[in-house]
């Protein structure tokens, strides 16, 4: 019996036009019903996704900032702050990359400098309670993931530029076809789904996991009901059990619909 479902966003629950099912909250009724417990896994903020699931924000759980930000069954949050001096390299290091801009994710705020229009454009998608600022070095707050946006493609430009430098002692990791995110070494989207499944004596086998791109890797293998979406690279297809329709068709909630309602 499936327990606990946990699924990304971006190109998996929500469709390509970056909306909920139309059924969702519908289906969201039945697994409460079913006491089956709903966690969204994202590197979107917290406070985003609280606005992105009312009026049914307080019936989930949230993986947010690719697991640096965990809100479990009590409500309460958990972060994993990074050191001030490694914040500080990391704005040193991504200083003169061009078309690239920093988001400094914090306690308080989002914090970013002032940006080109398309840039700004990706991050008002994605991020609510953020502050621009002069100097991202200024800034007084718990800062527990930078997000890296880079208009060049992360995965060919700021990525190969940043993991040799902080991969070894930090997780680096590609979570997007423009973005590229920084959190302590032991924070991932898995982490925090075992975390989850801890708190509530959920096993491997009572759990479902969705999935699209490569920070859903670590996630992917803590659930044995792992489904990768049709839509992901081909690549990526190795790390599921079971393969989901595309996001376009619905496949998060036809898979639902099949093994768990």
């Amino acid at each position: 019996m499936i327990k606990l479902i946990a699924t990304d966003m971006d190109g998996t629950l929500l469709n390509e036009h970056g909306k909920l099912p139309e059924d969702f909250f519908e289906t969201l009724e039945k697994l409460k019903a079913k006491n089956v417990k709903f966690a969204v896994a994202s590197g979107r903020p917290y406070i985003t996704l609280y606005e992105n699931f009312k009026p049914y924000s307080d019936d989930i759980y949230y993986i947010c900032d690719n697991g640096a930000y965990v809100v479990g069954h009590d409500g309460q949050p958990e972060i994993s702050v990074i050191n001030k001096d490694v914040v500080n390299k990391i704005i040193d290091a991504s200083a003169g990359m061009e078309n690239v801009e920093l988001i400094l994710c914090g306690k308080k705020f989002m914090y970013h400098r002032k940006c080109c229009a398309e840039i700004q454009k990706e991050i008002d998608k994605y991020y609510i309670n953020k502050k621009i600022v002069s100097d991202l070095k200024d800034i007084d707050d718990d800062i527990f993931k930078i997000a890296v946006c880079d208009l060049n493609g992360s995965s060919e430009h700021s990525y190969k530029i940043l993991e040799p430098l902080f991969g070894s002692d930090f997780k680096v990791v590609v979570s997007g076809t423009i973005w590229v995110d920084i959190m302590n070494k032991n924070i991932n989207k898995g982490a925090a789904l075992k975390q989850l499944q801890k708190e509530d004596n959920i096993t491997f086998e009572e759990t479902m996991v969705f999935g699209d791109f490569y920070n859903d890797v670590d996630m992917l293998k803590e659930g044995y009901y792992s489904f990768v979406m049709e839509n992901a690279n081909d690549d990526m297809k190795q790390y599921g059990r079971f393969i989901a329709d595309s996001n376009k068709n619905n496949g998060v909630i036809k898979a639902i619909n099949e093994y768990v309602l």
